[in-house]
């Protein structure tokens, strides 16, 4: 899967340059298409142009007009998982998300477009050639549109460490946690043996988060941040362990 990344507002070389890139491919667009507008085939194809153009131009003065004030994690809720008492940690989504999904629809229409109008104007390898990456860049808004596609949250029961995140559900028993660290924009959960970590996709791989083998990663956007995260992980792994320690001791005596 593209994994879907946090935008930064570019500096002002990088804006001016990103804008009289979206304009020179807007114009080169606008002047294609008054060339070849009698076919149909031809006026999508110098359609290209206009659509990267305006995708540049959307992006840039969307991150650069808009002033997005900081929001605030979701609130932390008690609910219950799998019958087992759960404290809720829900995500937001990232910053640049919907933004995101927009790119996506545009691209995911004009292949659509290109392919409908190809089929009907030229043959069906047109069709054949769009039907991949109409289907891909569409997947992502068709599938957050029914909900499959969410930013999720995370689970915390006494025992167990549940992390959904845009189609991935990870699943890992607090006793088999090693230890769990923040990195970048994440939470890295390490376990002592890498087969206790449980992974189920709940759409398809190819628009499903990305699987890490044997690792939990969990993204921010959480109550409390990953830092507070990543420290909760390892005190309950910690608690774990030291309770069940005397345990271990009684059995091997034994």
């Amino acid at each position: 899967m593209v994994r879907l990344s946090t935008f930064s507002v570019p500096g002002p070389f990088g804006a001016t340059l990103a804008v009289l890139s979206g304009l020179l491919s807007l114009g080169i667009g606008v002047v294609v298409l008054r060339l070849y507008h009698d076919e149909p085939f031809a006026i999508v194809w110098s359609s290209l142009p206009v659509v990267l153009g305006v995708i540049v131009l959307v992006s840039c003065f969307t991150l650069l007009l808009i002033k997005r004030p900081a929001v605030p994690p979701l609130p932390a809720t008690d609910t219950v998982v799998d019958d087992e008492r759960a404290r809720f940690l829900p995500r937001r989504d990232r910053r640049g998300f919907g933004l995101n999904l927009l790119v996506f629809l545009i691209l995911g229409g004009w292949f659509l477009v290109m392919g409908i109008v190809g089929a009907i104007e030229e043959n069906w390898l047109w069709p054949v050639l769009a039907a991949f990456p109409a289907a891909y860049f569409l997947g992502f808004p068709a599938l957050r549109a029914v909900g499959l596609f969410r930013p999720g949250g995370v689970w915390l029961t006494p025992t167990r460490i549940l992390n959904e995140q845009y189609g991935l559900r990870t699943e890992i028993a607090v006793g088999d946690v090693e230890t769990a660290y923040s990195s970048l924009d994440e939470v890295r959960v390490v376990p002592v043996d890498p087969s206790a970590v449980d992974h189920k996709r709940r759409i398809p791989r190819l628009w499903c988060a990305r699987l890490v083998p044997g690792e939990m990663h969990i993204l921010d956007g959480i109550d409390g941040g990953i830092e507070g995260l990543a420290a909760e992980i390892r005190e309950r792994a910690v608690a774990i362990s030291e309770a069940e320690r005397p345990k271990r001791r009684w059995w091997g005596r034994g």
